[in-house]
């Protein structure tokens, strides 16, 4: 019986002490996973003063006048280039273009006049210039008979002259031998000096004759009534030239202000249509977050339509001491608690600035928190969301277009230690496994190389 109850007692201290044993590690591993949970916040840097914000694109009115048509809602999906509303001026004012369009017919109907006065006048050149060569080709040709008229005169007085000198000499021959007197010999020499002096009177008239046709073929009229018209014809020609100059000058004056007044007259009807009726359209790609005008609405140039944002423009913005965040470095991973959603994001430092003014009020979805002068802002940008942690009851309760724009969160700055772990873990389990496989490679990659052939190892510098 006592070796019995032996037995037994010794079982149960066995269960015990392995009860307890198997307690304590449950124990020490519920402290251990509390102390994971609870010990990394208090080496994370918390921000209570952040938002979620994202830059907002402005639809705006391009001219002044009344919304003929608007098709934008809240929450519509807009993309660059789509037009949004139809705008037009019904009080357009188009003096000014009316003045420069009688202007410009004004202008046509000078440039018409001017250029029947100078068709007109070239046509009447050029008949005076046919005019003039045909009268000036019967004066040459005139001439030219009058000349070889005086030539041949000229040549019937040489051959006198030269009959009366060989007479004459004969009798000097006839008075040497005694035959006849030296009186006999003076008619004769009249007659040969008679002869010299119309030969000289013919040849003066044939030189007269052609320097005249010389003068007339090179447009200098001198002499005659037909010499006389032709200057008269020449004298109207370099006036009508001059005209025609003058013409010209005034109608490539007048051209070159029409085409001025064209580019005036494009260019204020361009103003005016673009004034008269418009389109707004969308320049970047958002979401409609408001609209701020509807049909019948009168508005001015660059009045706001509607606003727009891209979720993939948010970013969140915290104000943290400068002393807390000088230490960190851009890429610095965080944590995003959304608070009114029960959601936490992972995000990671994008830039950390001193001052950053928000500009207008429309520029942001929100304006972004107050810092004083010792503190500075912390931009982050959110890591993209996987899709399988979404849950039906978050998608039905994300009201801010996506992206949470507009919500107020609690930022930590800081990795927490179960996930610098894990990343470490994985890190070197993924180096170990790339320095045992990389030997392997190597050998099949020298096998593949030399099929058949075995390669040895390598030896070190040692062996």
């Amino acid at each position: 019986m006592s070796e019995h109850s032996s037995v037994w007692n010794t079982r149960d201290l066995a269960i015990l002490r392995t009860s307890r044993i198997f307690g304590y590690i449950f124990a020490l591993t519920l402290l251990f996973i509390m102390a994971l949970a609870m010990l990394p916040n208090q080496f994370f840097i918390v921000s209570k003063r952040a938002q979620i914000n994202a830059p907002v694109q402005v639809i705006t009115s391009p001219i002044y006048g009344r919304v003929n048509d608007i098709s934008l809602q809240v929450g519509q999906v807009v993309s660059p280039g789509e037009v949004t509303a139809s705008i037009s001026n019904p009080n357009l004012d188009e003096t000014s273009l009316v003045g420069l369009r009688l202007d410009s017919i004004d202008l046509d109907e000078r440039l018409r006049k001017s250029m029947d006065s100078l068709q007109q006048r070239r046509a009447r050149l050029k008949l005076l210039e046919g005019q003039i060569t045909e009268m000036k080709q019967g004066v040459l040709d005139e001439l030219q008979a009058v000349i070889t008229n005086a030539d041949a005169m000229a040549s019937s007085y040489r051959a006198r002259l030269a009959e009366q000198q060989a007479l004459l000499e004969q009798r000097y021959e006839l008075v040497k031998k005694g035959v006849i007197s030296k009186t006999s010999l003076e008619p004769l020499r009249q007659k040969r000096d008679s002869a010299q002096y119309e030969l000289a009177a013919a040849e003066s008239d044939l030189r007269r004759q052609t320097v005249i046709r010389t003068l007339i073929s090179d447009g200098i009229y001198t002499s005659s009534s037909v010499a006389g018209n032709l200057a008269t014809l020449e004298l109207q020609k370099k006036d009508l030239a001059a005209e025609i100059a003058e013409l010209e000058a005034e109608v490539e004056q007048i051209s070159q202000r029409k085409s001025e007044l064209g580019d005036v007259m494009a260019h204020e009807e361009k103003r005016s249509g673009e004034a008269g009726e418009g389109d707004a359209v969308a320049r970047h790609f958002g979401q409609i977050i408001s609209v701020d005008a509807s049909r019948g609405d009168f508005l001015v140039q660059g009045q706001p339509l509607a606003r727009s944002l891209d979720c993939d423009e948010s970013f969140v913005i915290a104000v943290y001491p400068g002393r807390d965040v000088a230490s960190l470095d851009i890429g610095t991973p965080a944590m995003v608690n959304i608070k009114s959603l029960g959601q936490k994001r992972s995000a990671h430092i994008q830039k950390i600035v001193r001052f950053f003014d928000s500009g207008s009020d429309d520029r942001y979805y929100e304006r972004l928190p107050e810092a004083d002068p010792h503190e500075v802002y912390v931009i982050l940008k959110m890591d993209p969301e996987d899709a399988s942690d979404q849950t039906g009851a978050t998608s039905e309760n994300d009201r801010f277009f996506g992206c949470h724009v507009g919500e107020d969160v609690v930022v930590s700055l800081g990795e927490p230690l179960v996930a610098k772990l894990g990343r470490y873990y994985s890190f070197a389990v993924s180096r170990a496994y790339a320095e045992v496989k990389e030997p392997e490679l190597s050998k099949a990659a020298n096998t593949v190389a030399r099929p058949g052939r075995e390669f040895p190892p390598a030896t070190t510098a040692t062996d």
